[in-house]
């Protein structure tokens, strides 16, 4: 592959395979270190696509989807551990699905217009990726809840942020909402 921001996107689609079977063995400072991995080089395919101009369509579609992958993988490989609650991950999923959903109905009515990531989006994702990398970074299973809760509300937050400027793209709908 000549892009290599697109290929770092591809290798942490990858990562999380092997990050949800570290999981599921237990080895929780070797998903650590895999998430750790998938965080850089998200980091890092963002940048060199910037830096390098070599922003394409595929790394677009493909960069949220190894975003979305990784959170929704570590959460759901942990809420089946029992290590985060999972009252969390629902929330979390179905905040997703709601961003999901919302999107496909925009996209239907022909909206032009598409929602850009807010400081909300951007806060929430930030509170899942510290309570994955405090969870597995912990060496008891004795966990503080001020992680989950703190997540929960972000996350709460961001969904009903997204929820009401979707609903001021809608046609007809007045834009002071």
């Amino acid at each position: 592959m000549k892009n290599i921001p697109n290929a770092l996107t591809i290798l942490r689609l990858f990562i999380t395979v092997f990050f949800v079977i570290a999981v599921d063995k237990g080895e929780y400072r070797v998903a650590l270190y895999l998430f750790v991995i998938q965080g850089l080089t998200d980091l890092l395919d963002g940048f060199l696509a910037r830096a390098l101009g070599s922003k394409t369509r595929l790394g677009a579609f493909l960069d949220p989807i190894a975003d979305k992958a990784m959170l929704i993988a570590a959460y759901v490989a942990l809420s089946v551990k029992t290590i985060v609650p999972l009252w969390l991950t629902s929330i979390i999923l179905l905040r997703d699905a709601m961003l999901v959903i919302g999107f496909i109905v925009l996209y239907r009515l022909a909206v032009q217009e598409r929602p850009a990531p807010s400081i909300w989006g951007k806060l929430t994702t930030t509170f899942q990726i510290f309570t994955i990398v405090y969870v597995l970074f912990s060496e008891t299973r004795d966990l503080d809840d001020y992680f989950f809760w703190t997540t929960a509300i972000f996350t709460a937050v961001s969904g009903c942020h997204y929820l009401f400027r979707g609903f001021r793209l809608l046609p007809g709908t007045r834009k002071t909402i």
